[in-house]
């Protein structure tokens, strides 16, 4: 009667410990593991996987008897799991082939850049030949000596972390630093800045910011601060086109907008301007207050103000605008979301 071979390929096969004449199943002992290459097996009409010298009866028995019988159609089995393995091998070849060749293709590239930044319009500049880098970087060591020489261990408490109590959002105009502003040292104000202090409920960065700085910080205050001779609020009140800016500016032409009346009022310009400025900082504070962040940290029991303040460049003072916000019953019922959905 023919076998069913079964062909076992890797670095062990099985092999009959033992078989009695009879070849009953019952008399068959369990097969064991033996380290080979690769074995050929076949299963023999007892139901037991046997090897090159199986002794069962079913393959004529006897001891030291080897029978191994295939079938043909097994050994087309055994060539198609072959060509299979070569497949697969050949596939597996190509496959690093093309990535080997994607990583020479990315080589090139960089290559292909560096060289461009090395052409005379795309110079690469060392920093050390760039006298005004190096004054730079002169200011920054004296700056740093000096901080040291008033207290030693100011950057390594410095370096542990920050607790400030204030967040500053102010205008990105390089003339309303923060901290020279209100004199105080790195660590003490966690800041955002713009161009005009605009907080919009779609700007994931500055309600990142926010929400940082209120839940993360426990920040006390935050600060709105706007600044007069603002040119992104002189830039709105006039009809010319900037560019991609002009969208920024819509936010405070919407203030325009609101405030019609009052502005409109105003026969002098430069009043006009300076009035659109603070009010402008007005309503980004209502903005601020409007948001989820602010309202969740007053439900959950925060110390939290917010602030309207304007800077004058020309002066160096600061104006507090008389709006400072604590709590929700101040917020416009229009903005308040008290409960969760």
């Amino acid at each position: 009667m023919e076998c069913g071979f079964v062909p076992v390929f890797g670095a062990g096969s099985l092999q009959s410990s033992g078989v009695s004449q009879r070849g009953s199943a019952a008399s068959v002992k369990p097969l064991r593991l033996v380290n080979h290459a690769s074995a050929l097996l076949c299963r023999c009409r007892c139901g037991f996987v046997a090897s090159k010298s199986c002794q069962c009866s079913c393959h004529g028995g006897g001891a030291g008897k080897s029978v191994l019988r295939m079938s043909a159609s097994a050994s087309d089995d055994t060539e198609t799991m072959l060509k299979q393995v070569e497949a697969l091998e050949k596939a597996l070849q190509d496959q690093t082939a093309k990535l080997e060749r994607l990583e020479k293709i990315k080589d090139v590239e960089y290559m292909n850049r560096m060289s461009l930044l090395a052409q005379d319009d795309h110079k690469v500049v060392d920093g050390k030949k760039d006298p005004r880098v190096q004054e730079l970087l002169k200011m920054n060591k004296g700056w740093r000596d000096s901080v040291l020489a008033k207290d030693p261990t100011f950057f390594e408490q410095l370096n542990k972390g920050q607790t400030p109590e204030i967040l500053w959002i102010g205008c990105a105009d390089s003339r309303v630093p923060a901290n020279q502003i209100l004199n105080l040292m790195p660590g003490e104000v966690f800041v955002t800045r713009n161009i005009a202090n605009v907080v919009v409920h779609t700007d994931i960065n500055c309600l990142s910011v926010m929400e940082y700085a209120v839940k993360y910080l426990k920040v006390k205050r935050i600060v709105v601060c706007g600044h007069y001779a603002c040119g992104g609020v002189k830039a709105s009140m006039s009809d010319m086109k900037f560019g991609a800016i002009d969208n920024w500016l819509r936010h405070i032409r919407d203030v325009r907008r609101t405030h019609a009346q009052e502005l409109g009022a105003i026969a002098d310009e430069n009043q006009r301007f300076r009035r659109l400025c603070e009010l402008n900082v007005m309503e980004q504070v209502q903005n601020v207050v409007a948001t989820t962040i602010v309202q969740n940290a007053w439900d959950e029991g925060s110390d939290l103000t917010v602030h309207a303040w304007i800077y004058d460049v020309a002066d160096g003072l600061v104006k507090d605008l008389g709006i400072a916000v604590s709590n929700p019953s101040e917020v416009s019922n229009l903005y308040r979301v008290p409960e969760s959905a």
